[in-house]
């Protein structure tokens, strides 16, 4: 008797420990985020995550070659020369409506970067210091990789990465806000920073 007894409070006991176990591993599972993609791939969307898309003149914003940055929010920071109403320049747009200044079927490609969160917090707390886009070709002082506004879409990612990061250059690796020079997509992805991830075609 006493043999089934003991058996009877060890089996209490365990239940003790193993039940509350179970109900943490179910609030667990009930309140997991499922990653997010980017539309028709298995590329995850991530904060910091670089956007380039390769246009050529007649698509869908006229320009060649556009970039931007993913934020915490999951939305799409740039600069860009389009008028919404309000003027050019600094973009918060949501992931979709970001996708929507593609034409459809354009290909976008995914860069993620080793310093890519820091600078996507400082292109959504700086966007909108940028009323007015340019790029420049007869002002020397808006020449100048420090001048925020006006602004064109790559210099303004560069801003990001330097100036998020403690003013160091992650993507050319010398450049400072006094020097007179253009940065291009080009330069962006090519950095030793980024990776490439993967791309998706616009819906």
């Amino acid at each position: 008797m006493r043999k089934y007894l003991n058996l009877a409070m060890s089996l209490a006991i365990f239940l003790l420990f193993i039940v509350p176990s179970v109900a943490s591993a179910n609030q667990i599972t009930l309140k997991a985020v499922l990653p997010e993609y980017y539309p028709g791939s298995n590329v995850i969307i991530k904060t910091g995550d670089v956007l380039y898309s390769s246009k050529t003149f007649g698509t869908s914003t006229q320009i060649v070659g556009h970039i931007a940055i993913v934020a915490s929010d999951l939305r799409v920071y740039h600069v860009n020369p389009a008028d919404d109403g309000a003027g050019s320049g600094g973009k918060a747009d949501a992931l979709y409506n970001y996708f929507g200044r593609h034409g459809k079927g354009e290909t976008i490609k995914v860069y993620r970067a080793a310093h890519g969160s820091k600078a996507a917090a400082w292109a959504k707390d700086n966007y909108n210091k940028v009323t007015n886009y340019s790029i420049p070709i007869f002002s020397w002082n808006d020449f100048k990789l420090g001048t925020i506004n006006p602004n064109y879409c790559s210099k303004f990612i560069w801003q990001a990465f330097y100036y998020g990061n403690s003013n160091t250059d992650y993507i050319i690796g010398y450049y400072t806000p006094s020097k007179e020079a253009y940065v291009t997509p080009a330069q962006i992805i090519d950095s030793s920073d980024l990776t490439y991830a993967g791309s998706f075609i616009t819906p």
